[in-house]
């Protein structure tokens, strides 16, 4: 069962988190005080299929502002992906889901910064490591306010309260749910999951962001590393 499914694994996520944040200095379930938050619109990136991304630096990382919707890798090979709900309809904006297995395209896993994996990612860029996630959101002030800073505002595409949502880093995710892998698609409107090049195969677990509509903070747990979620890449140093 994925740990990502709401019930009882939602629990068990949410424990994990704070056994993580117990454990790393890098990033704290409190507020880091902040500083200012700088953020500068980028050259924008094409995919092999020929899709355009916006793109931001917010500090010194530079990310899309979208979803990975590619097909294929950036070596021509196609990628197994999925789309909520086997519907195309949405996927210029809530992007296509992808495995951690396909994410990161069979190498294994890191949690350097930079993660040096490319996996999906358009040439000169990468999948990013924990870290990397980590380095953002102590950046955007810690896991309890980050969230609301990444998440688009308003509830056009985010179910009702929304809660905290600023988009002050211009980050812009969408609630795109995800794909559990014993073949469930979930969460829609309500969360959005990203994945990380950062894991354990051999215990089935895989490092995943997490971030609701009903709260600002964000979550760092685990998931199945069959459970498809929405991939955010960040370029190359």
């Amino acid at each position: 069962m994925a740990l990502f499914k709401i019930g009882y694994t939602i629990a068990i996520l949410l424990l994990m988190s704070v056994i993580s944040s117990c454990q790393k200095k890098e990033t704290t379930t409190e507020s880091i005080q902040q500083q200012p938050v700088i953020v500068v619109p980028d050259s924008p990136v094409t995919d092999y299929d020929g899709n355009t991304y916006e793109t931001v630096k917010i500090g010194n990382q530079i990310w899309m502002e979208e979803n990975l919707r590619s097909t294929h890798y950036s070596d021509s090979t196609p990628i197994q992906y999925f789309s909520y709900n086997n519907d195309t309809t949405d996927v210029k904006t809530y992007g296509r889901l992808y495995s951690s297995r396909a994410a990161v395209k069979g190498t294994a896993f890191s949690n350097s910064n930079p993660s040096r994996i490319q996996g999906v990612a358009p040439s000169g860029w990468h999948l990013p490591s924990q870290v990397e996630w980590e380095q953002l959101i102590n950046y955007l002030g810690g896991l309890n306010v980050a969230g609301g800073k990444l998440k688009e505002e308003g509830t056009s595409h985010w179910n009702s309260p929304n809660t905290g949502a600023t988009n002050e880093s211009k980050f812009s995710a969408l609630p795109a749910g995800m794909h559990d892998f014993t073949g469930i698609f979930q969460w829609k409107g309500q969360n959005c999951a990203f994945s990380t090049s950062t894991g354990n195969l051999a215990q089935y677990e895989v490092t995943g962001i997490l971030l609701r509509g009903t709260e600002s903070k964000i979550t760092i747990g685990h998931f199945h590393p069959d459970d498809a979620v929405s991939v955010r890449c960040i370029k190359d140093n």
